[in-house]
């Protein structure tokens, strides 16, 4: 029988890939003693190399149920929840986990033995300071609180063949990231992203990168046509990546123009010289904060609104001009 000490602390990761960014000081602190990680399949071949000590489990919404079995056989002491969902804290007391530490959101509090308080309204606090205010509830200590991301050999590898199979021909290059799937009030247009990244480009020789998801396809493909319309030598790579070639693909850029998504917190682990686009969204509870980068927000009455689409027309992101990405992200380069 596993005595109590030894007994793992299960953690489930968040399931965006912005906010498993934002959450890695956290994981590497929870990895330093017995750790399950519980999340999307998506991110196994990204967290199973950094942290081969780790057990990983993989959940998903279709069979969210599917891990019982798992962590009743795993027998964690604690369960340190990162979502907020009430299935995350239901599935941890299904599982008999006998400590359920988390946020008492989405009416979840009956089912957690540790309520942690939050310092102010929700959406207030930076998310990377959330973490750690749970973090230090389940009794561990991030060491750092900024996120850092090196890319592994095999991921730098198979970004360079993404690259090459692309047209790429070895140029630096700029990336430029223009979806989000959050929904269309996170997205800024594609012609202002292609604008911000050509006029650089073209000063400085430097190619410029797309990248985005599947769904991502149309932006990435409007951002490319438009960077090429206006001079710059442009490659179009969304919805033709996994996440260990994005991660390369992402460390191997000179420079990143990103919405608030995924790429953005990536790129700021990577410490890539990177400006974040705002919508609908605050850069005090999202953001990436870092030397390294430069968030715009027009701050809109209106804003942070938090909605996936925009009824009155946008005016937050429409009111950021591409002259202004490009002017933050110059003053970022070296």
């Amino acid at each position: 029988m596993t005595r109590p000490e030894d007994a793992p602390l299960l953690v489930r990761i968040p399931n965006w890939l912005g906010d498993l960014v934002l959450s890695l000081p956290t994981l590497e602190s929870a990895a330093e003693g017995p750790a399950i990680f519980l999340g999307p399949e998506s991110f196994r071949d990204i967290l199973e190399p950094r942290f081969p000590s780790v057990r990983y489990v993989a959940t998903s919404r279709a069979a969210r149920w599917a891990p019982l079995p798992t962590i009743r056989a795993l027998r964690p002491r604690r369960a340190l929840l990162l979502t907020e969902s009430l299935s995350s804290a239901l599935l941890t007391w299904l599982a008999g986990v006998p400590e359920r530490i988390g946020y008492a959101a989405e009416w979840r509090g009956p089912l957690l033995t540790t309520r942690v308080r939050r310092a102010g309204p929700p959406r207030s606090t930076a998310r990377a300071a959330e973490y750690r205010e749970l973090a230090a509830a389940a009794g561990i200590a991030p060491r750092s609180e900024i996120p850092t991301l090196q890319p592994l050999a095999e991921e730098s590898d198979s970004a360079r063949v993404a690259l090459e199979r692309a047209g790429w021909k070895g140029a630096p290059y700029l990336l430029l990231a223009p979806g989000a799937s959050y929904g269309p009030a996170k997205q800024w247009e594609p012609k202002r992203f292609a604008a911000a990244g050509a006029g650089i480009a073209r000063r400085t020789g430097r190619a410029v990168v797309v990248v985005g998801g599947v769904e991502d396809r149309d932006a990435a493909a409007s951002a490319a046509r438009e960077a090429r319309g206006a001079g710059a030598r442009a490659i179009d790579l969304a919805g033709s990546t996994g996440l260990g070639e994005l991660f390369g693909i992402v460390a191997g850029a000179d420079g990143v123009i990103s919405n608030d998504s995924g790429v953005m917190h990536l790129a700021a682990a990577l410490r890539r010289p990177t400006v974040g686009v705002f919508g609908s969204t605050s850069p005090v509870w999202t953001s990436a904060s870092a030397p390294w980068v430069s968030n715009l927000y027009a701050a809109y009455p209106c804003s942070p609104c938090y909605r996936r689409t925009c009824p009155i027309g946008y005016g937050c992101l429409r009111s950021i001009g591409p002259e202004e990405a490009s002017r933050a992200l110059e003053q970022l380069l070296p």
